[in-house]
């Protein structure tokens, strides 16, 4: 599994985790739910920084 899938799907577990134990335990549901938003975040940018790049045209003569 890439680095960018795998830390999206542990983001946005640790957030919905978050936000459900926000309505139980508020200072843990937040906590967590900042770590999962920022790991979301670091992991647009490895999925973003790592796309396929476009060929090159080679022009016909």
């Amino acid at each position: 599994m890439k680095t960018g899938t795998f830390l999206f799907i542990t983001g946005l577990l640790l957030f919905m985790l978050g936000i459900y134990l926000s309505t139980y335990i508020g200072s843990l549901g937040v906590l967590l739910s900042v770590g999962g938003g920022m790991i979301l975040g670091v992991s647009s940018y490895f999925m973003g920084s790592h796309q396929v790049k476009p060929r090159k045209r080679v022009k016909k003569p």
